[in-house]
Parts: structure tokens; C-alpha cells; sequence
């Protein structure tokens, strides 16, 4: 049995050869009661300006911002119940000099005699010279929606532009007769402009960092659905089961992008070859006693026991779930996570796939 003691000598060329790259190593032990730091190498304590030494005598915890860290204490607690553990999760950490940083940490764990050891190369997610991990993913989701986005916008603008041509012929003489047909084309303009900020609106909110805060969920699931609706809908029949649901707390615009990392997914199950009237895709929003649930449900292919088992990965692509779209559930369930809540992946009885993201209501 393996024990603390004998992560010293553990792959030492590796961990020497991590260390001469630059990459930020730390290895931190879950004792149920504690958490213990194993190993930090001189990149991830340069990181939060501290040297090795120094580093290692500071409490994990410590190194966490103060408001997430009942949630790592919670993660923890989760992760030794057998809860699924992300492969890259996203947590903030305070520097020597008191400024906080976003870090990503790629997790990996194994277990030892009387812990579980969790093994995190990391580093900072805001710099500039790098793409992290997941905010590629993100740039992936807003590829995958681009074509779609663009026929939903040239539609209402191609309206725009004929009752704008129609308009101006009825403006030029004006009697009471054609007074009425006028205003129709008004009121077309006015529909078709209110449609594209609408639109233009669940993009930005999709695309922009936003602060911490209550959001009401059924709402975010609903602007996801408009964004995506040109990519759902000619693969298949979506149906909506949203109901009210008590507030969540976090980022909207991370919320968002889960929910459409899910429903993209989903749409990526089905043949294109098939008729798209015999395939259906479900996604609801609704409270399951503590917490508040989205699902997306759908009858496309079966999940291979590969999907199941790497679907969470970063980057992971199948020659069918997720092929067609280019997005996994990397981020689905980074951002889950995150908020204390998770994200699973599950056959559906009769074919195809269920996926479940709770997160914890509001106080």
C-alpha cells in the first residue's frame, strides 16, 4: 500500500522534467479531516509568489479566496463519496501580495493508505499568451453556434429590408387608404429588429464574464435554447419542460455555457440520415429536493461505453456524440463543479442519452 512517504521518490525524471517546462506542480492529500500539501514544485509556488518553503507551510486553504473555500471543503467531502471528479476545475487563489488569481487545475488522483491524493499540474487561466483548457472548449461552443446564429440573423434581416423597400413606397404618397398597410410593415420592422436584439443579447451574455450572482436558471435555459435553436431543431423535435425553479448562485454566463456544452451534445446523437420528425430532444429545468436540475434527454444512438466513461474530458471527441458539433462536457462539468453542484451522463431506457446538471438553490 502506498503511503505518503513515497511520493518523494515517485517518477522523479517527470516530475523534474514538469518542473525545467515551467508547469506548476502541487499534490495535496484528502485526510477527511485535513488537507495535507505532499508536494509543490517551484513553478506553482512561483505562481502565488511564494518560494517552495514557503509554500508548503501555509494551510491549503489558506491559498484559496475566502469565499470559495467552504466550497473546496465541500468538493472534498463530495469527491470521497464517490462523486465524479473533473478533469479541469477552475478556482480562485490569493498571491503573496494579496491580489487573487484564476487558476485552472488539471486534476488527477490516485489512493494511498488513509487518504486520497490529488495530483494538479496548474496555472494562470488570464494570461495572454495561453488559451486554458476550457476557455477553448468555450470558443468551440461559439463556433459550433456561428453558422446557425448567422441564418437566424439573416432571416429577420432579410424581412427588415423588404418592408423597408415596401415603406418607402407607401411613405411617398401617403392617403388614408394605405395608412393601415404602412403601419403593418412598422410593425414587421419592429418584430424583426426586436427578434435580432434578442438574439444579440443571449450571445453577449453567452460571451461575456459577468459577476457572481442569484440568476434564475429556467431563464438561462431559455436563452440557451433561442441561441441554439438553428442547430437543434433540424436534427430534431425539442421539446421544453421548464418550470419555475428557486434562484442559483453563480456566473451567468458559465451557467449558459454548460447548458448549451449539454445540448449541444445531445443534437450531436442522431444520424443525420434519419428523419428528424422520429428524433427528440428534451430539455427540462426543474427542482429536484435540494437542488435545482436541468436535464437534457434525447432517442439518438446509444452512448459506447467510451462516451460514458471520457464524455467529461477536455477536448474529447467520439466518431459520433459530440463529432458533429465539437464540444464535450468538459466545461458542463467544470462549471457544475465550480458551483458545488455535478453533471452525469447516463443511457436513456429505450435508447440514447440523459444529461442531469444540479446545482444547489440559492439561500
Amino acid at each position: 500500500m502506498m503511503t505518503a512517504n513515497d511520493l518523494a521518490p515517485l517518477m522523479p525524471s517527470l516530475l523534474e522534467a514538469l518542473t525545467a517546462a515551467g508547469v506548476g506542480v502541487i499534490v495535496i492529500g484528502d485526510h477527511g479531516s485535513h488537507l495535507e500539501r505532499y508536494y509543490t514544485n517551484m513553478p506553482a509556488a512561483a505562481l502565488l509568489g511564494y518560494t517552495v518553503e514557503e509554500v508548503q507551510r501555509i494551510p491549503v486553504l489558506d491559498t484559496i479566496v475566502p469565499e470559495q473555500r467552504a466550497l473546496v471543503a465541500q468538493l472534498a467531502v463530495n469527491f470521497r463519496a464517490g462523486q465524479a471528479i473533473p478533469g479541469v476545475l477552475e478556482l480562485g487563489a490569493i498571491h503573496k501580495d494579496g491580489s487573487y488569481l484564476d487558476i485552472e487545475f488539471a486534476l488527477g488522483f490516485f489512493r494511498i493508505e488513509d487518504a486520497i491524493a490529488y495530483v494538479m499540474t496548474l496555472r494562470v487561466v488570464n494570461q495572454q499568451a495561453q488559451l486554458s483548457l476550457l476557455e477553448a472548449d468555450r470558443i468551440g461552443l461559439v463556433g459550433a453556434l456561428a453558422a446557425g446564429f448567422a441564418h437566424e440573423i439573416n432571416n429577420p434581416l432579410t424581412s427588415v429590408l423588404l418592408n423597408l423597400r415596401s415603406l418607402r413606397k407607401q411613405l411617398s404618397s401617403l392617403p388614408d387608404v394605405a395608412q393601415a398597410q404602412a403601419l403593418r410593415c412598422v410593425d414587421d420592422i419592429t418584430t424583426g429588429a426586436e427578434r435580432i436584439a434578442s438574439n444579440v443579447r443571449a450571445l453577449q451574455t453567452l460571451a461575456t464574464r459577468s459577476a457572481t450572482q442569484t440568476v434564475d436558471l429556467a431563464a438561462i435555459v431559455s436563452s440557451a435554447l433561442r441561441l441554439a435553436a438553428p442547430t437543434l431543431e433540424p436534427r430534431a423535435n425539442v421539446i421544453r419542460q421548464i418550470f419555475p425553479v428557486r434562484a442559483v448562485t453563480g456566473e451567468e454566463s458559465r451557467i449558459g455555457q454548460a447548458v448549451l456544452a449539454m445540448m449541444l451534445f445531445s443534437s450531436s446523437g442522431f444520424d443525420i440520415d434519419v428523419a428528424a420528425t422520429r428524433n427528440r430532444i428534451i430539455v427540462a429545468v426543474e427542482e429536484r429536493a435540494p437542488d435545482v436540475v436541468v436535464e437534457v434527454s434525447d432517442n439518438g444512438r446509444d452512448l459506447t461505453s467510451e462516451e460514458v466513461r471520457s464524455a467529461f474530458d477536455p477536448f474529447f471527441r467520439s466518431s459520433a456524440r459530440g463529432a458533429g458539433v465539437g464540444v464535450g462536457l468538459g466545461v458542463a462539468r467544470s462549471v457544475a463543479t465550480t458551483l458545488g453542484g455535478e453533471v452525469t451522463l447516463a443511457p436513456r431506457p429505450g435508447g440514447g442519452a440523459v444529461i442531469t446538471m444540479r446545482l444547489p438553490a440559492a439561500p
